[in-house]
């Protein structure tokens, strides 16, 4: 299925197809313009290539648009890859991207009427009934309009809370003393891939909804992941040389960038204090309006013991050496009841809430998920 044109609104008709290359550009400018309206202004900016951040991720995966008059009034991606499902193999969806423009008239009626056969349509010829999709927790209007019992009554599928998590800054501004610890931090080498690999499948293999991490996969991330390198990762061992953790900072710039619009309100005051004191701290300024912020995402994080202190060994080398390099912040995923919260005391950092869901296609019950290890299997800076 290629197209469901014809469908009405109660403003005329609105074509929904699949997306293609040459949407691109108009798909950017439609993420540019939805800003995140609080102190702090901000903008997504996916340019030049909107489906770039889809290709990264796996060959399994479409992007909806709706039209209407010839202009895209609403679009949403279903994704499919391989993963782990209480230690077994699965496949594993993704939901993203969703938006509806907010003065469509019956634009909540119509999402009703699609959203279901599309998710269906795609789980059956994908071999993948289950998905994760995430929603902020303060964006009111996404939470009523997808995980209440109305959405329910129109078509929506259930939405099911996994888990609460925390979109984590760790500011970098402030210089840190070198601590001495139980753990060796290095850089990694080409030679440490498959045991990196290895060490990474291990771990995901333990975590509801894990990626398959085998070195066929890391090799093809770092084909495709821009920017990404081996010499990216840092490795954790301990005294006897044994592996304990790893994470890769990535900066995702290339296919996703996040621009200031505005400073408002207190940021105002925020601005002004943190650019006097950075040629003194040795810290780029805050970006202006229209310019990006600089950070780097914490990828491929594994501490399989849940020891706080490895992971704050990692975070302790990764904080020095992106604050070297001019970065603003550490962007990290810290769910709920992450064992690993501890290893963030004493740094500067702000968080925004976010829900993590299951949503199950086909009719399918969603799955009894053991969450006391703390971390599912979800990167969040492939969303």
């Amino acid at each position: 299925m290629t197209s469901l044109a014809g469908l009405r609104t109660s403003a005329g008709s609105v074509s929904i197809r699949l997306a293609t290359d040459a949407d691109s550009a108009a798909l950017c400018e439609t993420f540019a313009g939805i800003t995140m309206d609080a102190d702090l202004q901000l903008s997504i900016r996916r340019d030049p290539d909107f489906m770039a951040l889809y290709r990264m991720q796996t060959e399994c995966w479409e992007c909806w648009v709706g039209e209407r008059a010839g202009k895209i009034v609403g679009l949403g991606a279903v994704l499919a890859r391989d993963g782990y499902l209480n230690g077994a193999p699965v496949r594993i969806g993704y939901l993203g991207d969703l938006r509806v423009a907010p003065r469509l008239p019956g634009g909540l009626r119509l999402l009703g009427q699609l959203y279901g056969p599309v998710l269906d349509r795609f789980a059956e010829s994908n071999g993948c009934d289950l998905f994760l999709t995430t929603i902020i927790a303060s964006n009111t209007r996404a939470l009523r309009a997808l995980t209440s019992d109305r959405s329910r009554q129109i078509g929506i599928p259930s939405y099911h809370l996994l888990q609460q998590f925390d979109i984590r800054a760790v500011h970098l501004a402030l210089p840190r003393l070198r601590a001495k610890g139980r753990y060796e931090v290095r850089r990694a080498s080409e030679p440490d891939l498959p045991a990196i690999a290895a060490f990474l499948d291990a771990d995901s293999r333990r975590r509801p909804f894990g990626y398959v991490l085998d070195e066929a996969e890391l090799r093809r991330r770092l084909a495709r992941w821009p920017g990404l390198e081996i010499s990216d990762f840092y490795l954790a061992s301990d005294r006897r040389g044994a592996p304990v953790g790893c994470c890769a900072p990535w900066d995702a710039s290339p296919v996703k960038r996040t621009v200031v619009t505005a400073y408002r309100g207190s940021m105002r005051w925020v601005r002004r204090v943190h650019d006097v004191a950075a040629p003194l701290l040795g810290v780029p300024a805050l970006p202006s309006g229209g310019q990006a912020l600089k950070y780097a995402y914490l990828t491929h994080l594994a501490v399989p013991s849940g020891e706080p202190a490895v992971m704050r060994a990692l975070l302790e080398a990764v904080y020095r050496d992106r604050r070297a390099q001019g970065f603003h912040f550490l962007s990290v995923c810290v769910p709920e009841a992450d064992p690993l919260r501890p290893a963030y005391s004493g740094f500067l950092a702000s968080n925004l809430r976010s829900n993590l869901y299951v949503v199950a296609a086909r009719g399918q019950a969603p799955p009894h998920v053991d969450l006391t290890g703390g971390r599912p299997g979800f990167e969040m800076a492939l969303v």
